[in-house]
């Protein structure tokens, strides 16, 4: 859809949301009425009233029955993973309109599962793009390289399609993300990928006195990548770091001594959550599905290779959890 599909919308109007920075119909749609006050000067409130009704309806976010709800669903995509036994418990893979969150500690696998992702995905679809959103150092190309040789794919054609952004600090990373709409439709992207979501906030926000600020610059980010999710059909995917659990009474269960940063904030924003945790023994990492809107509690193994993540071979898959002797 294009401003020229809007009958609420004149020139004069779209010349002014263009040098705002509004230059899709989709973020026309995510601005509220305050702040299309502040952009569109001389333009009265009930015509930006008018304005944002049409943008609603035309997207199918207005009034609907919800028995077209499924129909509307249709064209949501799942990208596998590279990984059988993580797609299984994803119910097929990453999916879009949503916000899937990897959880670990250091090591724990989390980049591999979004390099892995990122060169399948790429790879498999020839005509989409991605953004990497970089806030730890973590994404090499070389490793990008070898995990996409590996699995028989061209790492240069995957490298062309790949839009990377090396997040500085929080303001470098919000003004990023809120540039990001036209780059999206201009370049058929669909998948967003954040390594990490939480690292630059925590870096720059320490103390209680500031943690409210701190979560409400959390849920003005992850807000914005959740409505790119839903208005492009794409999918979200951000790492996060985890920490002790305070109020864990001790017991066997490793992943209840831990908890995701970012609290309610991003508890609340992610539609899959999964906990990523070192075996005992070797290259092997468990997944375990710790939260989801509509998929069951669940948990798999897979090991990292050369290839990123790759499933067990099925005799080593009953010792990965073994205690050492």
């Amino acid at each position: 859809m294009e401003f020229d599909d809007l009958k609420s919308i004149t020139g004069n109007i779209v010349s002014q949301l263009r040098k705002a920075g509004v230059k899709t119909v989709e973020a026309l749609a995510m601005k509220t009425r305050d702040e299309l006050k502040q952009i569109l000067k001389g333009v009265s409130e009930d015509k930006i009233r008018d304005i944002q009704i049409e943008v609603w309806r035309k997207m199918g976010y207005w009034f609907t029955s919800a028995s077209n709800l499924s129909e509307a669903r249709k064209d949501e995509l799942t990208f596998p993973t590279g990984c059988q036994a993580l797609d299984g418990l994803l119910e097929g893979g990453v999916r879009t309109r949503a916000i899937t969150e990897f959880a670990g500690e250091y090591g724990s696998g989390k980049t591999e599962c979004l390099l892995t992702l990122l060169a399948e995905t790429l790879a498999k679809n020839v005509s989409y793009t991605a953004i990497y959103f970089d806030s730890e150092e973590s994404f090499t190309e070389k490793r990008l390289i070898q995990i996409a040789k590996s699995r028989g794919h061209d790492p240069e054609e995957i490298l062309k399609k790949i839009l990377y952004v090396p997040v500085w600090h929080t303001q470098h990373f919000m003004e990023s993300v809120n540039w990001a709409d036209s780059l999206i439709k201009d370049r058929n992207v669909k998948l967003i990928l954040v390594d990490s979501i939480i690292a630059p906030l925590r870096a720059e926000y320490v103390g209680r006195e500031v943690l409210w600020h701190r979560q409400q610059l959390l849920n003005e980010i992850l807000r914005n990548l959740l409505n790119y999710a839903k208005a492009f059909n794409l999918a979200v995917v951000v790492t996060n770091q985890v920490v002790a659990n305070p109020n864990a009474v001790f017991n066997m269960d490793p992943v209840t001594q831990q908890l995701p940063t970012g609290g309610n904030i991003l508890a609340h924003n992610a539609e899959t959550r999964i906990h990523l945790r070192k075996a005992a023994q070797g290259p092997v990492r468990i997944a375990r599905l710790i939260d989801s809107s509509w998929l069951p509690p669940g948990e798999c193994v897979f090991r990292i290779t050369e290839k990123g993540i790759e499933d067990m071979p099925k005799e080593e898959e009953k010792k990965a959890d073994e205690p050492k002797q």
